[in-house]
């Protein structure tokens, strides 16, 4: 099997960002509770922010520890994904029905992103997500150019085009059939 250049991404949920549900709500109920048991309901507005801050530290923090290293590479009929240390999986180019993704190769230093997110819509095959724990607004140059060089060489290598922009959001529709 010979391999092309692998695109190793860090720090990516491989699920769907619904399920991060499960880690946010019970951390809110853990404070609250934990809240409403020290102080009895009394509302007092540095102690709510202090509070505030520790959930979203602990959301965070549970975020980043159950994320993994993504490895990604294609050879002339296959697409491998390897998720932190299980397996590769390999998928054939041929059930990829096409992808969502930023457009990474944009421009403008407004639109520009860093924040990986992907999304394989595969034929007989439960989708592939792959989205980024970190949300920061700040553009990263070395990430943002390996995810325009992965996006670039995922075109080339399915044969893909922007076909269409989904609703109101910045995330593209790539395929070869609309």
């Amino acid at each position: 099997m010979k391999k092309n250049k692998i695109f190793t991404f860090k720090n990516v949920l491989p699920y769907h960002s619904v399920w991060t549900v499960f880690v946010i709500i019970p951390c809110l109920f853990l404070y609250a509770s934990l809240y409403y048991f020290l102080f009895k309901g009394g509302f007092r507005l540095s102690l709510v922010s202090i509070f505030t801050l520790f959930y979203f530290v602990t959301c965070y923090l549970i975020l980043k520890t159950i994320s993994v290293q993504v490895k990604i590479w294609f050879d002339e009929n296959y697409l491998y994904i390897q998720k932190g240390n299980r397996p590769w999986k390999k998928y054939s180019k041929t059930d990829i029905k096409g992808f969502y993704s930023y457009n990474y190769e944009t421009k403008s230093p407004i639109l520009q992103n860093s924040k990986i997110y992907f999304r394989f819509c595969l034929k007989n095959n439960p989708d592939i997500y792959l989205n980024d724990v970190e949300y920061k607004s700040r553009y990263e140059e070395e990430k943002g150019e390996n995810l325009k060089k992965f996006l670039m060489s995922t075109q080339m290598e399915l044969h893909f085009s922007m076909m269409r922009k989904k609703n109101y959001q910045s995330v593209f529709w790539y395929s070869n059939q609309d």
